[in-house]
């Protein structure tokens, strides 16, 4: 395989032209490293983009500063628009070949888990990169996680379980869960007898109804029988 090779340009490190750069899709980025000086330099956009799809943040390349001699740099960071995506600025750090060095190794899930058919289940992922340290020369692209023992809903694949290159140190926690396959219950949604409910207006309205008719007509009758007699007319004399 090819070493990969990315050219930059050094650039003013004054913030007013930063996003006049930007309109022209380059990227403002920097270069540090132990027992290096910072230097601000700026990087044509789709160029950056086609050595980050094969790099990732894990692999070793090649950095040409100024058609300078290339110094060995991966992608330490990589800032990104909140709205449209873009990169908006990278953070290259220059390694030394004989000093030790932390990163990130993405993990890379293969196989499909026996329980997600067995149990109808879904499978999650708790990681999706590992903190490891070793010599630049031997980072990694990714490593391979075969999901297959998680046959049972018990199961779980941890960070002891995943086969690393013997030269790569893991920092994380050996019972770090990586990856399970779990079951999610559907939620019971209570519904209401709506119909019943309604019945139940319909004839506490009917009862009220009927008791304020017989309210109407009692009072009526007791109206009739408070009704003064009228005065017999006098017989002739």
């Amino acid at each position: 395989m090819n070493t990969l090779l990315l050219k930059v340009q050094k650039r003013e490190a004054t913030k007013k032209k930063l996003n006049a750069l930007r309109e022209k899709e380059i990227v403002p980025a920097v270069i540090y490293g132990h027992k290096i000086k910072n230097t601000n330099v700026q990087v044509f956009m789709n160029d950056f983009i086609k050595v980050h799809r094969v790099a990732g943040e894990s692999t070793l390349f090649d950095l040409v500063v100024n058609d300078e001699k290339p110094v060995k740099v991966i992608i330490k960071d990589v800032q990104r628009d909140p709205i449209k995506g873009d990169v908006v600025h990278i953070d290259f750090h220059q390694v030394s070949m004989t000093e030790k060095l932390q990163a990130q190794i993405p993990l890379r899930f293969i196989g499909i888990a026996p329980a997600i058919k067995t149990f109808g289940g879904v499978f999650v992922t708790q990681k999706e990169a590992i903190s490891v340290k070793c010599l630049p020369q031997d980072l990694v692209t990714d490593i391979e996680v075969d999901v297959t023992s998680i046959v049972n809903l018990e199961d779980s694949i941890k960070i002891k379980n995943i086969k690393v290159p013997e030269k790569i140190e893991v920092l994380d926690d050996s019972e770090d869960i990586v990856a399970a396959v779990i079951v999610t219950k559907e939620e019971v949604v209570e519904v209401k007898p709506v119909i019943a409910e309604a019945d139940a207006i319909q004839a506490s309205d009917k009862k009220e109804g009927e008791s304020a008719d017989a309210k109407a007509s009692g009072n009526d009758q007791k109206a009739e029988q408070k009704k003064p007699e009228g005065k017999k007319p006098e017989g002739k004399k």
